[in-house]
């Protein structure tokens, strides 16, 4: 049940998301004063991710730090270490070249005919 009230919770947090940035849309068809508007809620997001940032590396830093020293096995700490890099050195470089791919595309989208790109 409580599973079902917490993705209620995010669903209408959606929709009213939805709601004031279409309100905001109506309200002020002014792109100055969009940017202006928008510049107050980047403050709210920058504020929202700097603590986020701030928690998650120390919560992902203990718990390596604990995994690792419950396994004490010197051999299976170097093979699963070893996986763990391979692992993140892959996944590094297939989000790299996906980003790549994406900006290209994105790129061709918006360049007009004479090589400029659209304003």
């Amino acid at each position: 049940m409580r599973s079902q009230r917490l993705t209620l919770i995010i669903f209408i947090g959606m929709l009213l998301g939805i709601a004031v940035g279409y309100a905001c849309h109506e309200l002020w068809p002014d792109p100055q004063t969009a940017k202006t508007i928008a510049g107050y809620i980047a403050l709210f997001t920058d504020i929202f991710l700097r603590l986020i940032k701030m928690i998650i590396a120390p919560l992902v830093f203990t718990t390596l730090v604990v995994g690792v020293a419950h396994m004490g096995d010197t051999k299976s700490v170097g093979r699963i270490g070893g996986k763990a890099m391979i692992w993140f050195v892959s996944a590094s470089l297939v989000s790299l070249l996906l980003g790549l791919i994406m900006v290209n595309i994105c790129v061709r989208a918006t360049t007009s005919t004479s090589g400029r790109r659209a304003e």
